[in-house]
């Protein structure tokens, strides 16, 4: 019996055109809770974007932010968190500093950006979301960084940190963890906290930062607009959010 789903935003929850929330998943997700499933949100960004975004009046059970980094509860309180090692902060400031490459530093109340180019804009305009303000760091723990590179500079930015990872969520940005982070790292988390087993899970994703939750969960659910990686690792794939994608999945597995 499957106790609890784990949700993607941008792509999944959000249609990847124009980033709309489907009526058809605002009433899956509302039907949900009502049937007792705890829903949350499994997404790279940051709890406090969600305010930005269509989803923002959904009360869900949990958030596992910024990739697994950031653990919050349903009254957004931290409850789990998994910042870079020394070395890596040092190395990111390093780059941040030199402003060639657009990075985003990621902490626990905030991100901001050193500098803004077209990478950045066209990235951003992907996802509907604002520019993140560009400010100076001040110190305090870096929990994700967002670089806005082709592949090449993407790679050089690699070999400065040799303790993360990299996933490519737009052709012009790439989110930057903690080697041993990961969706999965926050699912358990958020599933320890409540108490519910890995086979009374399931998830949906559309990108390749999807992938190791989609192989974590009981049911794997990639998005039709998926890449082909992401199908690969999913158990089933469903319509776009758009055409109702959500929604169906929900009834297919006759959870709805």
């Amino acid at each position: 019996m499957i106790k609890a789903i784990f949700f993607d935003i941008d792509g999944t929850l959000l249609s990847s055109t124009d980033g709309s929330f489907a009526d058809s998943a605002r009433f899956a997700l509302t039907k949900l809770q009502e049937k007792g499933i705890k829903i949350f949100i499994a997404s790279g960004r940051h709890v406090c974007e969600i305010e930005e975004q269509p989803i923002r009046d959904i009360p869900f059970d949990g958030y596992a932010c910024l990739n697994g980094q950031l653990i919050f509860n349903k009254d957004k309180e931290i409850i789990q968190s998994y910042p870079f090692n020394k070395k890596d902060t040092e190395n990111t400031l390093k780059l941040f500093k030199q402003k060639e490459i657009p990075l985003v530093l990621v902490q626990d109340k905030e991100l901001y950006i050193n500098f803004v180019n077209e990478y950045v804009k066209h990235a951003q305009d992907a996802i509907a979301t604002d520019l993140p303000p560009i400010k100076e760091y001040q110190g305090g723990n870096i929990y994700q960084v967002t670089a806005f590179s082709n592949e090449k500079e993407s790679q050089l930015i690699m070999n400065r940190l040799n303790n993360c990872k990299l996933t490519r969520w737009n052709p012009y940005g790439v989110d930057i963890i903690s080697n041993t982070g990961g969706k999965s790292i926050g699912i358990k988390d958020i599933l320890s906290y409540y108490d519910i087993k890995q086979e009374e899970t399931m998830a949906f994703g559309d990108g390749e930062n999807d992938i190791d939750m989609l192989r974590f969960v009981q049911i794997g659910v990639a998005m039709q607009n998926a890449e082909d990686c992401v199908k690969e690792a999913a158990d089933y794939i469903t319509d776009t959010s758009k055409n109702d994608g959500i929604y169906k999945a929900l009834k297919h597995f006759n959870i709805l």
